[in-house]
């Protein structure tokens, strides 16, 4: 696959606009997660970035789950990234800019939607990724932005092995920002439907794992149960 970096001009948009309710209202985007073999450091953190050598990032060995994302999103190539949230408090101490949903209750198609806005004429996609995801890696990102280079399409996302399809992790051109509102103005929220309409491709994965969701407490304790030394993989 081609570099990525040099051919695409890719920010990213980490979104955070859930109320976190089966977390009981704590959001999942803080919740913090020990760090796992293959994390880039806080050392790894490119100059020229908005965070610089060291950057805003948690030490001891632990991370949040926004943090964490950051750091694989810029071991990527991805040149500027946003939170998209409603409430951006909690996110403040990230370093990142916090932009809120254009729309009110209409889901992460709406945190989509206000991403691409935000970046528009100045970058060719977004890369965008929901907060609670504690195990994907630099790798998954690379691949998709290298393969909407080589596609030329308009948008790719993530699909597993068996069958799952991961719709919010998804590299999408600004000029789908169009098409994307005009979806919403008729009240079409599901991202995966909206992806299939407007000629979406879904790149396979052979590693569920690294699509896991943390939505719950016990989703969190599967998670750490599961790994190898009980920690992190």
């Amino acid at each position: 696959m081609k570099d990525t970096r040099t051919t695409q001009r890719i920010a990213g948009a980490i979104l955070a606009g859930g109320k976190a309710q089966r977390m009981g209202g704590i959001p999942k985007g803080m919740l913090g997660v020990p760090t796992a073999e293959g994390d880039p450091h806080r050392d790894e953190s490119r100059g020229g970035t908005q965070f610089g050598v060291g950057g805003p990032f948690s030490a001891g060995g632990s991370l949040s789950l926004i943090e964490r994302l950051v750091m694989h999103l810029m071991r990527a190539g991805v040149q500027e990234i946003i939170i998209v949230a409603n409430e951006g408090h909690p996110y403040t101490r990230i370093g990142c800019a916090i932009v809120p949903d254009g729309r009110i209750e209409a889901g992460p198609l709406a945190g989509i939607e206000a991403a691409l806005g935000y970046f528009a004429g100045r970058y060719d996609a977004v890369l965008c990724l929901p907060c609670d995801m504690p195990s994907l890696s630099w790798k998954e990102v690379s691949a998709l932005m290298a393969a909407l280079a080589d596609t030329g399409g308009p948008v790719v996302f993530a699909e597993t092995e068996d069958g799952a399809r991961h719709p919010l992790c998804a590299v999408v051109r600004v000029d789908l920002r169009d098409g994307i509102s005009a979806a919403l103005d008729h009240a079409q929220f599901a991202v995966g439907d909206v992806w299939s309409q407007l000629g979406g491709f879904a790149l396979r994965f052979d590693n569920p794992n690294a699509f896991v969701n943390l939505n719950s407490p016990g989703d969190v304790d599967a998670w750490l149960a599961g790994r190898p030394d009980g920690k992190a993989r």
